[in-house]
């Protein structure tokens, strides 16, 4: 039996699907069971915050999908992170997971200069040595980050962003691929600590994603620079708390200077979902 958190978010529920298909038993990890009914396995409640709860549901699996969520609206968002990081290491331990997949993402290597990928190096170092087998996979930027500019593209023709300059290809994936690849992890136990990259079909700029969204919406979407005090500004008026919205500010900082490369000679894989594919089902809403 696998265990999967994050089961309702995208990366969560395309693995989820994914083991669904393959007819493999599966326990989803949910805080609100509610919003996980119908999924057609069986779902029980935990949170990340709660390391009995979380190992209860981590009892007797035989690999688990862990991710860590960061407290978007925290004063203190890398504190709050370290907590949670904390009690899913403890769970994992108490249950004694033999196999453990976690959602990481490319940069993780990094212990500053990282933006907000920083909960995630910190996320690493928590969970180092919980499990015989460990696997932390490393994704680029989901395309799908794409998501909160698609209606200003289509009510005003613009699409701001803070990647600079406009026309650097960055390695990014969908959330989709991301979820797949996790579940295809999580039959391949093998002792010690593992690295995966994951990278997606080709790289995309800011100008790539314009033009397709020009084809998809049938007008001109142009790519437009914001500054960080306006992004930071945009992201706050959308709802995220002022350090989480610092924190992704300076995530794309550390994108537009090349820091959050893939390092070279490491395990890569790629996934298959592109720009085109992800702006087209946002647009259509999905």
């Amino acid at each position: 039996m696998f265990v999967i958190m994050g089961v309702t978010g995208q990366v969560g529920g395309a693995a989820l699907e994914s083991l669904k298909h393959q007819g493999v038993p599966v326990r989803a990890v949910s805080r609100d069971p509610a919003r996980a009914a119908g999924l057609g396995v069986e779902t029980v409640r935990a949170d990340a915050s709660d390391t009995a709860s979380l190992a209860a549901a981590f009892e007797g699996a035989e690999a688990a999908f862990v991710m860590l969520v960061p407290p978007k609206q925290s004063e203190d968002v890398l504190a709050g992170s370290r907590a949670a990081a904390r009690s899913i290491a403890a769970a994992v331990r108490t249950a004694r997971v033999p196999h453990v997949v976690a959602l990481s993402s490319v940069g993780a290597h990094l212990s500053e200069g990282n933006g907000i990928v920083r909960v995630l190096h910190d996320f690493e170092a928590a969970l180092a040595g919980v499990a015989p087998s460990l696997v932390f996979l490393r994704p680029g930027e989901f395309l799908e980050n794409w998501a909160a500019m698609v209606p200003v593209a289509r009510d005003a023709g613009v699409l701001p962003t803070g990647k600079l300059p406009l026309d650097k290809r960055n390695e990014a994936v969908s959330a989709l691929d991301v979820g797949r690849v996790a579940a295809d992890l999580l039959f391949e136990p093998r002792p010690g600590t593992r690295i995966v990259d994951l990278d997606g079909p080709a790289r995309y700029s800011a100008l790539d994603a314009a033009e397709i969204l020009s084809r998809l919406l049938g007008k001109p979407v142009t790519a437009v620079p914001s500054s960080r005090e306006d992004w930071v500004a945009g992201l706050v008026a959308a709802g995220l708390g002022a350090d989480y919205a610092e924190k992704l500010a300076d995530l794309d900082e550390a994108i537009n200077a090349g820091r959050l490369d893939f390092p070279p000679g490491g395990e890569m894989r790629r996934g298959t979902v592109t720009l085109e594919a992800v702006l087209q089902r946002l647009a259509a809403g999905g």
